[in-house]
C-alpha cells in the first residue's frame, strides 16, 4: 500500500513580542521526498528572526542542491560562525522524508527535542549536538528510521521544552501528549495539541517563541495523486 507523508506546524511568538525568533520551511527533494527545516536563532524579536530566516534560507538552497542533511547542517554552522565570529548562536533542526534511501532522517543541533513513534513504541530524543554558530566543525546529531505506515515524528523548539520552568512547572511530556492522540490522528491536530500543552504550562503566556513539527506516514487509496499544502496565519 502506498504512504502519503502528512507534515504540519504549529508556532506562537512569546508573548507581548510581535516577532518569532523561529523560522519553519518545507522544501521538497530533488530526489523525491520532504524536508522541514526549523531554526531558533539566539534572543527574540527582530534580530533573532533575521538570524533564523537566513539559517533556514542557507539550510533550504542547499537541500534543493541535493546536498545531504548533515552536510547542509554543517555548512550553516560554518556559515555562521564565520558571519558572527562565533559570538551568535542558533538551534537547527531538520526533519526529512529521503525517497532516495527510504528512510526519515533527522537532524539536529540544540538542546529542544524529538520524539519518534513507530507504531506505539516510543522514543523520546533530547539534546541535540551544540547549537550552530559557535565552535568550527560543529557536527550535528543524527538518525535515520525506514519509511512505513504509523511512523509518527514531533520535533519541538526549546521554547515548548522549558515552557513552564519559569513557573515551577514539570517539563512537557511529549511521550504522554503523544500517546493521547489516536493512531490515525492528522499531524495538524498532533501539532496543535502539543502546542496547546506548551502554552497552557507557561499560564496562557509563553515565556519563549514555541514551534511543533509533526509528521505521519499513513497508507492512502488515492488513485490520482494531488499534492495538498495549506498555511493558516493570523495577522495581529
Amino acid at each position: 500500500m502506498p504512504l502519503a507523508i502528512d507534515i504540519a506546524i504549529a508556532k506562537t511568538n512569546k508573548y507581548a513580542s510581535r516577532e518569532s525568533g523561529d523560522t519553519v520551511e518545507i522544501v521538497e527533494r530533488p530526489g523525491g521526498g520532504m524536508s522541514v527545516i526549523m531554526a531558533d536563532g539566539q534572543g527574540s524579536g527582530r534580530a533573532a528572526k533575521a538570524l533564523s530566516m537566513q539559517i533556514t534560507a542557507k539550510v533550504t538552497a542547499l537541500l534543493k542542491e541535493g546536498v545531504r542533511d548533515g552536510a547542509s547542517a554543517r555548512a550553516a554552522n560554518d556559515f555562521l560562525f564565520a558571519m558572527r565570529h562565533g559570538q551568535v548562536s542558533a538551534t537547527l533542526d531538520i526533519l526529512s522524508v529521503d525517497l532516495k534511501s527510504q528512510t526519515v532522517v533527522i537532524t539536529r543541533n540544540g538542546d529542544s527535542a524529538c520524539l519518534v513513534d513507530v507504531n506505539g513504541e516510543i522514543d523520546v530524543h533530547f539534546n541535540g549536538e551544540r547549537p550552530l554558530g559557535i565552535y568550527p566543525r560543529t557536527r550535528p546529531w543524527t538518525t535515520e528510521i525506514p519509511i512505513g505506515p504509523g511512523l509518527r515524528v514531533i520535533v519541538v523548539s526549546d521554547g515548548v521544552i522549558h515552557a513552564g520552568s519559569r513557573a515551577g512547572a514539570a517539563q512537557i511530556d511529549l511521550a504522554a501528549t503523544a500517546s493521547w492522540m489516536e493512531p490515525g490522528s492528522s499531524a495538524q491536530a498532533i501539532a496543535d495539541c502539543v502546542l496547546a500543552s506548551a502554552i497552557a504550562l507557561d499560564q496562557g503566556k509563553p515565556r519563549d517563541d514555541m514551534s511543533v513539527v509533526a509528521l505521519t506516514l499513513t497508507e492512502h487509496q488515492e488513485a490520482i495523486l494531488v499534492r495538498r499544502m495549506r498555511a493558516e496565519v493570523p495577522l495581529p
